[in-house]
Parts: structure tokens; sequence; C-alpha cells
């Protein structure tokens, strides 16, 4: 039962990982368009960025979550079973 934990673990963390690297490349190339045509900031472009960090740091959370969910509901099944 240890070792399936830990192997939840390593898969959500990795999960997380590549989910942030992905989050970080496409934030980096929205935010470079205001430094590249120079776009005013305004309270308007503040709330986008502020929500689009937002929703970033949702979808690394759901990643991280899903192995560990996947296998909860798999073990709850088996043991619902037995």
């Amino acid at each position: 039962m240890g070792a399936e934990k830990l192997a939840a673990f390593y898969e959500s963390w990795n999960a997380m990982l590549v989910e942030m690297f992905r989050v970080n490349l496409e934030l980096s190339l929205w935010s470079a368009r205001f430094f590249w045509f120079r776009w005013p900031v305004t309270s308007r472009s503040s709330r986008a960025a502020a929500s689009r960090f937002q929703q970033a740091a949702l979808a690394v959370l759901v990643k991280g979550v899903a192995p560990v969910h996947r296998r909860a509901v798999a073990n709850a099944k088996r043991l619902r079973r037995g």
C-alpha cells in the first residue's frame, strides 16, 4: 500500500511539473505581447492578467490531484467488492 501511495505521489508531481512548464510557456508568450506591442497597462489588462494567473494555478492543481483521485477511486471500488 505504501508503494502505491508513493507511485501516486510521483505521478502527481510529474503531472504538475509538466503542466507548470506548459503554463509558464503560455504565460510568457502571452505577456510578451504586451511588451512587444507596447500596449498600455489598464485595469482591464491587469484583471485579465490576474485571471490568467489564477486559471494557470488552478490548472496545475487539477493536474496534480488527478492521479491521486484516480487511484483513490480505484482503491475504493476494489475495497467495495472485497
